[in-house]
């Protein structure tokens, strides 16, 4: 009987401990050079979007966000059809969507470890941790750095910057992309064997009673 009762709690903590595993990854700040399949396999986001540079995303991104839910957005560049991103970041929904201004501001959200920026009819994106960005509308502060990205949100204008690639309005040979998380509250491997181990011991006492 003992040994049964083990059994199914350890069952149940290592289920924990798989999920904990297959938990949403949230990357830390801007990153390069990431495979689609990292992104998407071990790291659990979902794509919802996604869209070559030459497509308006128009004066707000409803539409783009319409198949999108989560409690986590990514924004993510890559070349068509590639398997790699060339830059993304990560944060909460409503830390990617503060409104920061339509205008050449300097005004950012910081939220794990970027700096965000989105405004209607003005543009959307992000920069590195600290980083100062000049809005107009798209980012074209320090050209040479590659953990940026930048998407128009104008009638008639694509998107703008992919990491150190600017100027792609109306570029068919880059991706916009969009994915989503959710957060997922499990018990750390370790907290869920000693919670395991616990309920044997009380199954153990309840049985001697």
């Amino acid at each position: 009987m003992l040994n049964n009762l083990v059994k199914t709690t350890l069952g149940a903590s290592l289920l924990a401990a798989s999920a904990f595993a297959s938990a949403a990854v949230i990357p830390y700040g801007p990153q390069n050079d990431v495979a689609v399949s990292t992104v998407t396999n071990d790291w659990g986001w979902s794509e919802c979007y996604s869209a070559t540079y030459a497509t308006p995303m128009g004066t707000t991104v409803d539409d783009e966000l319409a198949n999108c839910s989560g409690d986590y957005l990514m924004l993510a560049a890559r070349r068509t059809g590639s398997d790699v991103f060339e830059v993304l970041a990560a944060a909460g929904w409503d830390d990617v969507l503060t409104d920061t201004g339509a205008a050449n501001n300097d005004v950012t959200t910081t939220a794990n470890g970027a700096e965000w920026y989105y405004a209607d009819g003005w543009s959307w994106g992000f920069a590195g941790l600290g980083d100062d960005v000049n809005k107009f509308e798209c980012d074209t502060a320090a050209a040479s750095e590659r953990d940026r990205l930048c998407w128009h949100t104008l009638n008639g204008v694509g998107g703008y910057r992919a990491g150190s690639y600017l100027g792609l309005n109306n570029s068919t040979d880059w991706e916009k992309v969009i994915l989503v998380a959710n957060a997922v509250a499990v018990p750390a491997p370790a907290t869920a064997l000693l919670l395991g181990l616990s309920l044997a011991g009380l199954g153990l006492r309840r049985r001697n009673k």
